[in-house]
């Protein structure tokens, strides 16, 4: 009835201002709408000033029973580049851990004194706002929203550092002597050095490529091991590290993608399973195969692409039509199997990588990729379905990610070759949630639940996600499936 009040009040409202307007002796009254905070005056900011990383922790609370803070970040590139990254999280003050991580991409204008921050175009569509950034003195920069007229204050950052050298990604996580190696990131043009993980300890590369976002280099033989890029800056002081690890050949948990017709449960195959009963075919609508006996009109036939030697090509042995669907479980073709056998598989033969308590957040499913759409080497439409239970839904749920390589940004090139993809575990909503935070846990969880997994792709229209399209011609080439470590070590000072 209270509900029913406030309408009913509204309502006579609007028609009291109605009748109110139409009398020639009175004027309709206008409310002022609510301004927000007044932005000081901008102070004028060299560029060189501008290009750095800027921080604040605005607040503390009390979030069960724990203190925590709301800490920001902006690193802003060089005004050539003008490109910056937007960081918002919370840190729990009691076990130094943080919590709702948000990286976003922005371009920008700069005038001398304010910052016009716009979001890249995957940023945009999932909702991310223009910001503004005023400089008001002395380091100071004020960040601010503007919606329906009324100004909102985010926080006021002051610049902490000066610019440092980030990667984000590595184009091949487990490349073959010979291969071109791309390294991406933020202010690389200040790397002088890189040194990659072997059995003999760090080899530095004599020979790259550098720019501001990637760096690239031709692979030398040598005998690798796994571990991460460094990356050495010496007029910024710090070594910089790679997040995924390289080279982590001994966690391949899907290679051949062959059950050498064997029969349930598939003992001694990437196939082999602890569960009760897998429950139809390990492979539909897809090939196994061996790269140097590919069958003609494959996409990767007559390429000088070697690596790697097996593969499974979705939906078979040469491209096929894909349209857009009308519904989320129309795939063309799967395999099936225990995510939670194959991750101990990884667990058993990772030499110490990770161990059972090793927290998922810090592991990724990486998978090598190599796409054709309509004839374009690139992955430009539909997206791959990870469901831990096959039969636990296809668009929402803990048990599941449905992740894609491209973006509003645009599409996921294999102009070079096939490229690493990465998962992280954190992709499933069972342990973003925390409920499985550690690897053992996972497993564990997965195994006793008997749950298979159906890996698939679809061409279905996610929320949030850009419109899809058909395809005449498609095929979805993946390799070595494993289990890596996944975290971006902090920066460390040159010594």
């Amino acid at each position: 009835m209270k509900t029913k009040h406030i309408i009913l009040s509204s309502l006579v409202l609007a028609a009291g201002l109605a009748l109110a307007s139409c009398s020639e002796d009175l004027d309709s009254p206008v409310l002022p709408g609510d301004p927000g905070i007044t932005v000081p005056e901008a102070q004028p900011l060299d560029a060189e000033q501008l290009f750095g990383v800027w921080e604040a922790t605005t607040s503390k609370g009390d979030n069960n029973q724990n203190y925590f803070e709301e800490q920001y970040r902006m690193e802003f590139q060089s005004v050539d580049d003008a490109e910056a990254v937007y960081s918002h999280w919370y840190t729990d003050a009691e076990t130094g851990m943080r919590d709702s991580v948000c990286n976003v991409e922005y371009t920008y204008q700069f005038d001398g004194s304010t910052v016009t921050l716009t979001p890249k175009s995957a940023a945009q569509a999932a909702g991310a706002a223009v910001i503004t950034a005023t400089h008001t003195g002395g380091n100071h920069m004020l960040l601010t929203t503007e919606r329906n007229g009324r100004t909102d204050s985010i926080c006021t950052l002051l610049r902490t550092g000066d610019p440092e050298p980030t990667v984000t990604g590595v184009d091949r996580t487990m490349p073959r002597a010979g291969e071109t190696v791309t390294i991406s990131g933020r202010n690389l043009q200040f790397v002088d050095h890189i040194y990659l993980p072997t059995e003999q300890g760090e080899l530095e590369i004599a020979d790259f490529t550098a720019g501001s976002k990637e760096l690239k280099f031709v692979l030398p033989e040598a005998d690798y091991a796994p571990g991460s890029i460094r990356l050495q800056s010496l007029s910024a002081g710090v070594n910089c590290y790679s997040p995924a690890y390289m080279f982590c050949e001994s966690t391949v948990f899907f290679k051949s993608f062959n059950t050498f017709g064997t029969g349930k449960p598939y003992t001694g195959t990437d196939f082999e399973y602890t569960i009760s009963d897998l429950g139809g075919s390990v492979i539909s609508g897809a090939s196994a195969l061996d790269a140097d006996e590919l069958p003609d009109g494959h996409s990767l036939k007559g390429l000088d692409i070697v690596n790697p030697d097996s593969l499974l090509s979705f939906f078979g042995d040469t491209p096929v039509a894909w349209p857009v669907t009308s519904g989320s479980d129309k795939k063309l073709g799967y395999i099936r199997f225990s995510t939670g056998d194959r991750l101990q598989h990884a667990l058993d033969n990772s030499g110490g990588l990770f161990t059972g308590l090793t927290p998922c957040a810090q592991l990724a499913i990486q998978m090598d990729l190599y796409v054709v759409s309509d004839g374009v080497p690139e992955w430009n439409t539909g997206y791959l379905s990870w469901r831990l239970n096959k039969n636990g839904g296809t668009t929402s749920g803990d048990y599941l990610a449905n992740v894609a390589g491209w973006s509003a940004d645009g599409p996921m090139s294999f102009e070079g070759g096939w490229r690493t993809f990465t998962i992280p575990l954190t992709a499933f909503g069972v342990v973003e949630s925390g409920k499985d935070a550690n690897l053992g846990a996972f497993i564990s969880d997965l195994i006793s639940r008997n749950y298979v997994t159906i890996l698939c792709l679809e061409n279905y229209n996610l929320d949030g996600l850009p419109p899809m399209h058909d395809l005449d011609s498609f095929q979805f080439c993946v390799a070595n499936i494993r289990l890596v470590p996944n975290v971006t070590p902090a920066n460390t000072p040159v010594e």
